[in-house]
């Protein structure tokens, strides 16, 4: 999957596109590794266990490598009690 690929795909996980894609800061061989295992249907965990890293590591780089893709994850609103 390369980048192009990944700029076009509409509203990934509930990601939207709020920004131009960042093409200095390329990214990285791991971020893209994480990209590709979620975009195939495995969750952060099962993506940390396949790649020997913490889920919080996979986490972090993914939303390193949308932020990168100039997408955006809306936070859930709250609900009044």
């Amino acid at each position: 999957m390369t980048l192009t690929d990944l700029e076009t795909l509409p509203d990934v996980f509930g990601w939207r596109l709020v920004a131009p894609p960042d093409r200095k800061t390329p990214l990285s061989p791991r971020e893209r590794q994480i990209l590709n295992l979620v975009l195939d249907g495995r969750s952060h965990k099962e993506a940390a266990f396949e790649l020997g890293v913490s889920g919080a590591t996979v986490r972090v780089l993914y939303a390193r490598a949308m932020k990168k893709l100039g997408r955006f994850k809306a936070a859930g609103r709250r609900r009044a009690a």
